[in-house]
């Protein structure tokens, strides 16, 4: 269940602007990596508290901009998390 502060942050978020400007930021992140990405090597990428991270990142999957790759391991935690792209770009897998 959310909270109601949470609920008031949010808001809060989006009226000011910076929510839609975190999500076009996050946005050209991912596309100018050009491999999936997951949500932890963004925050660590963009300097960004994961808690903005993921809320942009659900924002874009829910608009359609982006998609799920794969699901895997992280390099970073080590657990299985998804990997997201750019909807329609051809990389479907991480080119190490």
């Amino acid at each position: 269940m959310v909270k109601q502060t949470s609920r008031i942050a949010y808001n809060e978020h989006r009226k000011n602007g910076k929510a839609s400007s975190q999500r076009m930021r996050i946005y050209e992140y991912i596309k100018k990596v050009k491999q999936p990405i997951t949500r932890k090597q963004i925050e660590i990428g963009m300097d960004i508290e994961i808690n903005a991270v993921c809320g942009r990142v659900n924002e874009l999957l829910r608009y359609g901009a982006i998609e799920i790759a794969f699901k895997d391991k992280c390099p970073i935690t080590r657990k299985k998390v998804e990997f997201l792209k750019v909807k329609g770009s051809k990389i479907d897998r991480k080119v190490c």
